[in-house]
């Protein structure tokens, strides 16, 4: 059985966008990259991705996990360069580069991709494929993957009623099926060898401790209890697992629990910033604004959907 199979329960995704995208002119991308993992579906037309070139077919699929260089091209005849500075003339890229309504009619179009964006966590805090250190990859034809890619995409572009709810469920399943292709194929299995050292028990005892108790002391003392460390030694143990302070993390996780709670419930931000763990409401609306680029009260009056 897959190293992958002990993980698969652990991993905690997040959605970042997902659209139907028009290429207008031929567009070649050199050397830029994102902190998001891209899938790219080829509905129509021509593709060319990766550093070594991968012909993509029509309904297959590319993967750049996030950080990686991403090599493509996009069309055929003279290709408009962009290099990993960016694009020198972004209104003229919207013009060649553009979103289209997955709902259209796509049969007039040569050139159309759809792209997802996405991040995945093991245990809510390491980067899954940064581990994993997998560099770009193909992933073949597959109909019910295909199917996936475009679901999601047509669900964001749509605001309807549960569209959240069966953006993540999609997600769930699009990870499932990398991680199965992953496991199958044997070239994979030294880079899925990586999880390996995050085996150790006492790490996600920390973890789901701190998911189960934010309200709670989460001091490096109690956590030394859970994990049968000493304290001195508990926030070095957990940073050297997954390259994170543990206290920072902690801190992460009580204002995403925020970040949903103002999403969901009608409580005072007060309330809210006690539920999570912060005793100083006022320290809890400047760390808030501090990661989200916006206070907590026009957060819940903006209400976005991600």
């Amino acid at each position: 059985m897959s190293l992958l199979n002990k993980f698969i329960d652990s991993l905690h995704i997040y959605f970042h966008s997902a659209s139907y995208w028009e290429v207008s002119q031929p567009l070649e991308v050199r050397g830029s990259s994102d902190r998001h993992n891209h899938i790219i579906l080829l509905d129509r037309g021509h593709l060319v991705a990766g550093k070594e070139e991968y012909d993509v077919k029509p309904d297959s699929f590319y993967f750049f996990p996030a950080g990686n260089p991403i090599h493509v091209r996009h069309g055929v005849g003279t290709f408009l360069p962009v290099s990993s500075a960016g694009f020198s003339d972004k209104d003229s890229l919207q013009e060649i580069f553009r979103p289209v309504s997955g709902l259209s009619d796509l049969s007039r179009k040569k050139e159309v991709i759809v792209s997802v964006s996405f991040d995945v966590l093991i245990y809510d805090a390491i980067p899954f494929f940064e581990v994993l250190g997998m560099p770009p990859f193909p992933l073949t034809s597959d109909t019910e993957f295909g199917h996936l890619i475009r679901y999601i995409a047509l669900e964001n572009e749509q605001d309807k009623l549960g569209r959240d709810k069966i953006i993540r469920n999609y997600m769930e399943e699009i990870i499932i099926h990398m991680c199965r292709y992953i496991a199958s194929q044997p070239k994979y299995d030294g880079f899925v060898q990586r999880l390996e050292y995050l085996s150790d028990r006492r790490l996600a005892d920390i973890v789901k401790y701190v998911q189960e108790h934010l309200s709670l002391d989460l001091s490096n003392k109690v956590l030394a209890s859970v994990a049968y460390v000493s304290e001195d030694y508990v926030g070095q143990f957990f940073k050297s697992l997954t390259g994170k302070n543990l206290q920072d993390y902690i801190e992460e996780q009580r204002l995403q629990q925020a970040l949903f709670l103002l999403r969901t419930q009608p409580d005072s931000i007060q309330e809210i910033s006690r539920k999570v763990g912060f005793k100083d409401p006022a320290y809890f609306s400047r760390r808030f604004k501090l990661r989200y680029g916006q206070n907590a009260n026009a957060f819940r009056s903006n209400r976005p959907s991600f």
